[in-house]
Parts: structure tokens; C-alpha cells; sequence
């Protein structure tokens, strides 16, 4: 029996660096203590999408009260920051066997890809993801131009 780990799916630098990135952004932001180099003990993963007259935003924050959530808008940055308490029913006197879940003060801010419309920005929360809504100004909205046939 011939050993292949790359023959399926076929090895490619392009998927190895995408898988790298990922594991990146999974160490940097999604639970690992990185104090040192942004001060914070966890950040909420995010996906962002273009749907071409807006972005949509997911925020994944389970345990996280929409109450404690703040979204701000300066520039081209977006920055949802908040704070994701313990449970009220643990006490600082218990003593912890496994300890996973990350508690906190949070904040991302992402630089948006294009010209945004910040005062028509809409956030909601629903099962523990945050959807933000950021609309795109009229000017990079893309648009289709209809080609005339020259005659002569």
C-alpha cells in the first residue's frame, strides 16, 4: 500500500495558505488568550459578505447579552465591541475543573471594503450571532451599463 497524504484533494500552496489563515484567525481571535498583542482575552469570530448593495456581517457571540453589545461606525472602520459575563450561578468560590469558555471584554474592528453608508447601519442579534447590515452609498453600489450598437 503507497502512502499519499495529498492525493485527495490534491495538495495546493493556495489551500495550504487558506487553511493557515484560518488557523490564524482561530488563535487570534476565537478564545486564546493573545494579551500581549491586542490586550483582549477573546474576540467573537466574524464573516462578513457582499451583497452587492450591502454588506451583511455575522458576529458569532453565544452567551453574549445584545444588552452588552456596542456597534460603532467611524471612517471605513466598523467596531463592535461588548462584554460576555460568567454565569451568575458561578461563584468565585468554586473551583474550576475545566475551563474553556472565555468571559470578558471584547472588541473587533474591521476596516470595510468600500464607501458605506453609516447612518443607515442596522444590527440584531438572534441565537447567538449578531447580523449587521451596512449599506453601500449609491457611488459603490455596482452597476451594469447597457451597450449601445454604433451605426455606420
Amino acid at each position: 500500500m503507497t502512502f499519499r497524504p495529498f492525493q485527495d484533494p490534491p495538495f495546493s500552496i493556495g489551500s495550504l495558505q487558506d487553511d493557515l489563515q484560518r488557523l490564524m484567525e482561530r488563535v487570534w481571535h476565537a478564545g486564546v488568550s493573545m494579551g500581549p498583542f491586542d490586550g483582549q482575552q477573546w474576540g467573537p469570530p466574524v464573516d462578513m459578505y457582499d451583497r452587492g448593495d450591502h454588506y451583511l456581517l455575522h458576529v458569532e457571540m453565544p452567551g453574549v447579552d445584545a444588552a452588552d453589545v456596542d456597534v460603532s461606525h467611524i471612517g471605513s472602520t466598523l467596531t463592535v465591541s461588548g462584554e460576555k459575563r460568567r454565569p451568575s450561578t458561578i461563584s468565585d468560590k468554586d473551583r474550576a475543573v475545566r475551563g474553556e469558555r472565555r468571559y470578558g471584554t471584547f472588541s473587533r474592528s474591521l476596516e470595510l471594503p468600500g464607501d458605506v453608508d453609516g447612518s443607515r447601519l442596522s444590527a440584531r442579534c438572534s441565537s447567538g450571532v449578531l447580523e449587521i447590515v451596512i449599506p453601500k452609498n449609491e457611488s459603490s453600489r455596482p452597476r451594469t451599463v447597457k451597450v449601445q450598437v454604433a451605426e455606420g
